[in-house]
């Protein structure tokens, strides 16, 4: 998914020669949330995700706006795969079959796989994306280790786009803008808190090392095909970056072969995607089982035992609302509505990192941390305050001038996307506040429903051992 959509995404928009450091810029700047995260992350046992961690440090109100804006970001994420997973389906279908199936016919077929997988076990799921990683990394190795054998032109491998002087070349702050929002859907280690033996160690590393290998896949595979088309050419890609990609595998094919490895290409992007989307609606679908568990929403999304699966409506919300959006937004040949609703998602998801990194900080600032870990509390406040004002400010230009950011977007874009987001945040927040006037015993628990951790089963004592036989005297 990175490899064929995100990452041509922020070449073609961005137009910078030196993507593969915006890349490495937007992993650093998302590290100081990650160093943050990580010492509040191990006090965290509550499926709600990044609402839980803003609770923690600024509050129920602020973290119900943040519920709320979260859930709504990943129904737009999901939109948006659902549509870019119609026109690769469609693609394939056509490729393999000789069949030309229309967009809806296609969404159609996906969200139907989709749905019948929300039925899988956790273990079941992480099998297949074991699976699935497995097959994904060997493609992704092949396209990046034939690019580097395969410069442009003929000539030598080119460092050019690992040279800082060409970050200004085109428009850093809206490549780096895609390049922040390739990492979303790395903050969702926590959802699965109380489904793990030891998440205060695992949770954390988990996380950690999403945001690690996201990075390294991201500039690894951005130099690569920088040295296969040429840095200023990959830059000067078409708008819709959707050619990038497949132009240089029909070119590593050779010929006679370019229909097989571009079945097999689509092949695997399509899995890919499925698994994606299967992942980020079993993160939406804990969040609405920790709002039932919190009192907030309904019993019927509720976990009644800690380590359960969300109930099937709690896993049918997204699949039904985010396919019915991606129907009714009717998505353009080129698939710009997608990237729109994907971006701004992603903005929105960026948003409530922002206020997860400012909850960090202020969480260690009040010294109600046992231990700061291996940077300290002071070292962990200084990387939550750093990613506050970084992650902030980009969250604020993308929304802001989402229009730029992604020139084809409709026009109401401008003024719909932060509309869109104030109202969302403050309707979570305004139903915070009447919970706490009318149910404050609700109100009290957001956030903290299962957020300590789960006591042991009690021990059975030991039956009492007979007294020793005394032997009978005769």
């Amino acid at each position: 998914m990175l490899l064929w959509s995100v990452m041509p995404a922020a070449w073609s928009y961005g137009r910078v020669v030196a993507t593969p450091l915006i890349f490495l810029l937007a992993g650093v700047i998302l590290l100081g949330y990650v160093v943050g995260y990580r010492g509040l992350g191990r006090q965290i046992r509550h499926p709600g995700g990044l609402y839980v961690q803003v609770t923690f440090g600024l509050g129920r109100v602020v973290g119900l706006g943040t519920a709320a804006l979260v859930f709504v970001a990943y129904l737009g994420i999901a939109a948006g795969f659902y549509g870019f997973l119609a026109r690769v389906l469609q693609a394939l279908v056509a490729s393999v079959f000789g069949v030309d199936l229309a967009p809806t016919v296609a969404l159609l077929i996906g969200l139907a796989v989709i749905l019948a997988a929300i039925r899988l076990s956790l273990r079941a799921i992480a099998w297949i994306a074991i699976v699935v990683a497995i097959e994904q990394t060997v493609g992704v190795l092949w396209f990046d280790l034939v690019a580097l054998r395969n410069p442009a032109g003929g000539g030598s491998v080119s460092f050019q786009s690992l040279d800082p002087a060409w970050l200004l070349s085109g428009s850093f702050a809206v490549a780096l803008v895609f390049a922040v929002t390739a990492f979303v859907g790395s903050e969702v280690g926590t959802s699965y808190s109380t489904e793990l033996a030891d998440p205060a160690r695992s949770v954390p590393k988990a996380t950690s090392l999403s945001y690690g290998l996201t990075t390294l896949v991201l500039v690894f595979s951005a130099w690569a095909v920088s040295v296969a088309a040429g840095a200023e050419n990959a830059a000067a890609s078409p708008a819709d970056g959707v050619t990038l990609v497949p132009a240089l595998v029909v070119q590593f094919a050779g010929v006679g072969t370019q229909s097989l490895v571009l079945d097999l290409v689509l092949t695997n992007l399509v899995i890919g995607l499925f698994v994606t989307a299967i992942v980020i609606n079993n993160a939406a679908s804990r969040q609405l089982a920790g709002l039932a568990r919190d009192g907030v929403l309904p019993p019927v999304f509720r976990v009644e035992r800690p380590g359960e699966q969300p109930p099937v409506p709690a896993r049918l919300v997204q699949p039904v609302v985010g396919g019915l959006v991606a129907l009714a937004a009717s998505f353009s040949e080129t698939g710009v509505l997608a990237q729109w609703l994907i971006v701004a998602a992603g903005l929105s998801i960026v948003g409530s990192l922002t206020l997860a990194s400012a909850a960090t900080a202020l969480w260690f600032m009040r010294g109600e941390a046992d231990e700061g870990g291996f940077f300290g509390w002071e070292g962990q406040v200084v990387a939550g305050v750093s990613a506050v004002f970084l992650t902030g400010g980009l969250f604020l230009y993308g929304v802001l001038r989402l229009r730029t950011v992604v020139p084809g977007a409709p026009a109401y874009a401008a003024w719909l996307v932060p509309a869109l987001i104030a109202v969302v945040f403050c309707a979570g927040a305004l139903y915070a506040l009447t919970l706490r006037s009318s149910r404050p015993t609700v109100y009290a628990a957001i956030g903290k429903g299962i957020a300590t951790a789960v006591p042991p089963p009690p021990v059975q004592p030991r039956p009492a051992s007979p007294p020793p036989v005394q032997p009978r005297r005769f």
